[in-house]
C-alpha cells in the first residue's frame, strides 16, 4: 500500500455516543438551525416504542415535527417519492432519521429531492446532483450499516426490479446519535445480518485498491471490536456492552469504505437481494466467503491479519493458508449466527446468473476490489457460492 496516493478522507460528522445520548436530538437540530423536523422511520422502530424518546426532545426544544413511519425493510424509491410529498407540503428543513440502513437510505433520497429535481434514479452513481441536500441527523437502532456516517444510499425500484445507489459527500449526515439502549429490542436475526454488514465493510475496504493507513487503522478495530462483541450481541441485544462495541465497529466501517470504498462483495449482494429477496446485510454476509476466496491471490497478508484480529490465531504454514483462516473465521461466524441462507438452486438460471453479472458490473463498485473482475469471474463465484 503505497503512502504517496492521493485519497479524501471524509469524517464530517459530529459523533455522539452514550447510553440515553438521543435526549440529546432537539438540542442539536436547534444547533443545526433546524426550524421544522421531519421524523422519518419504520413501522418496527414505532412499535417497539424507539421514537418515543426522540419525539420528547423535539418538544422539550419546541420544535414543530412531522411523522414519515412507512420506510419499508428494504427501502424502496416509492417510499423515498411519499416521504418527499409530506416534507414538502409540512415545508420540514431538516430530517431526524431514527432506523437502519433503509430508514437512513430513505432520509437520504427525501434530502436530495428536497433541493434537486428528480427523478432520483438520474442522480445513480457518485456525485451527480449540485444543490446541498436537506442536513440530517441520524440515530442508527441497529449496529451494522455504518449508514449514519456514509455517504451512499441504496434503493431498490420496484418497476425495474433493481437496486441502484446513489452517493455523494453533500448528504453525509451532520449528527450521528450513537445510543446502545436503542439497540436492546432488536431481534437476534436483525442483529446477526446488521453485525455482519458492519464486519463486510471493513473486510471489504482492508483489501481494497484505495485502501489506506488510515481506513486500515479503522478496520483493524472493527475486527477486534466484531470478533469480540458480535457473537454476545446477537445472544443478548439488551448487552450494553456488546451493543455500543457493535455501534462502534459499524461507525468504523463507514469511516473506513467512504475512502477506500467497497468490493465485489456488495456489488454481488445488490444484484442477489434484488433478484431473491435477502435483507442487504444477509446478501453481504453469505457472499462474504466466496468472494473472499477468489481474492485470496490478490491480497493473502490482509486475510491472514485479519483472521488474527478477528480470532486471534491461523492455521498452515504457507501464507495463502493462513490466509485462508480469515474465509474460514467468516464461515464460522455465519455458523455461529445461523445465517447460512438455502436459495432454490431451480431459479438459478443461466440467463439470471447473466443478468446478475451485468448488474454487478453496473455498479461500478468491483473496480476498487483487490483481484480484477470479468463477467465469467462474477458468474463463477455465484455459483460457488450456490454451489451448483
Amino acid at each position: 500500500m503505497s503512502v504517496d496516493r492521493p485519497f479524501d478522507l471524509y469524517c464530517p460528522t459530529k459523533i455522539k455516543f452514550g447510553a440515553g445520548i438521543t435526549a440529546a436530538a432537539g438540542a442539536e437540530v436547534k444547533a443545526l438551525r433546524g426550524s421544522k423536523v421531519l421524523v422519518v422511520a419504520d413501522p418496527g422502530v414505532v412499535k417497539a416504542g424507539l421514537l418515543e424518546g426522540v419525539l420528547d426532545s423535539l418538544k422539550k426544544e419546541n420544535l414543530p415535527f412531522a411523522v414519515f413511519d412507512q420506510v419499508e425493510v428494504n427501502a424502496t424509491l416509492s417510499s423515498v417519492v411519499k416521504a418527499s410529498e409530506l416534507q414538502k407540503s409540512e415545508q420540514c428543513d431538516i430530517l431526524l432519521l431514527v432506523g437502519g440502513g433503509s430508514t437512513m437510505d430513505t432520509g437520504k433520497g427525501v434530502g436530495c429531492l428536497a433541493t434537486n429535481e428528480g427523478p432520483l434514479p438520474a442522480y445513480e452513481g457518485p456525485e451527480k446532483y449540485s444543490n446541498p441536500p436537506l442536513p440530517s441527523i441520524a440515530v442508527p437502532t441497529t449496529a451494522g450499516t455504518g449508514s449514519e456516517l456514509s455517504f451512499g444510499a441504496v434503493l431498490f425500484d420496484e418497476e425495474r426490479n433493481y437496486k441502484f445507489s446513489f452517493r455523494s459527500s453533500m448528504q453525509i449526515p451532520k449528527v450521528a446519535l450513537l445510543d446502545p439502549l436503542l439497540l436492546s429490542s432488536l431481534p437476534s436475526h436483525v442483529a446477526a445480518g446488521s453485525g455482519m454488514d458492519a464486519l463486510s465493510h471493513c473486510a471489504e475496504a482492508f483489501v481494497s485498491k484505495w485502501a489506506t493507513h488510515f481506513t486500515d487503522a479503522y478496520c483493524r478495530e472493527n475486527f477486534i471490536l466484531v470478533g469480540k462483541y458480535l457473537r454476545r450481541f446477537v445472544a443478548d441485544p439488551a448487552d450494553t456492552e456488546a451493543a455500543g462495541g457493535m455501534l462502534q465497529a459499524s461507525s468504523m466501517g463507514s469511516m473506513a469504505f467512504n475512502t477506500a470504498r467497497l468490493g465485489l462483495v456488495h456489488a454481488m449482494a445488490s444484484p442477489l437481494g434484488a433478484h431473491f429477496h435477502l435483507p442487504h446485510g444477509t446478501a453481504c454476509a453469505v457472499l462474504m466467503p466466496a468472494v473472499m476466496r477468489f481474492n485470496l491471490l490478490a491480497c493473502p497478508e490482509k486475510y491472514r491479519e485479519m483472521a488474527l484480529l478477528l480470532e486471534g490465531a491461523v492455521f498452515g504454514n504457507s501464507m495463502l493458508d493462513q490466509a485462508e483462516s480469515g474465509v474460514y473465521a467468516v464461515e464460522r461466524l455465519l455458523d455461529d449466527l445461523d445465517m447460512n441462507v438455502e436459495i432454490d438452486t431451480t431459479l438459478v438460471t443461466e440467463e439470471k446468473l447473466s443478468q446478475m453479472a451485468d448488474e454487478t458490473l453496473s455498479s461500478g463498485m468491483q473496480l476498487t476490489n483487490p483481484r480484477n473482475v470479468t463477467k465469467a469471474d462474477v458468474i463463477k463465484v455465484y455459483k460457488d457460492y450456490f454451489n451448483i
